[in-house]
């Protein structure tokens, strides 16, 4: 979907698929343990996945990313 709006947009609009992996937030908060992160899980702050989309908006005029996956370098669910 993301490639056919880039096409479609042309140079208009730069268009990114951004695939974050898992991360700290408050998500779970108030949640069922069952349903949380395990206590060693490998999750990104919220800043790494912020400078990954400052590193995006940061290209050149003409050079865009089309897709990027950010995740811990443990990402379990990633292959």
């Amino acid at each position: 979907m993301t490639r056919a709006l880039a096409a479609e947009l042309g140079d208009r609009v730069g268009v990114t698929l951004l695939v974050p992996g898992g991360m700290r937030t408050a998500f779970f908060d108030g949640r069922d343990p069952r349903y949380k992160p395990a206590p060693d899980a490998a999750l990104l702050d919220l800043d790494d996945v912020a400078e990954s989309v400052g590193f995006v908006l940061g290209r050149p005029a003409g050079c865009e990313i089309r897709e990027l996956v950010t995740c811990p370098a443990r990402e379990p669910s990633w292959p």
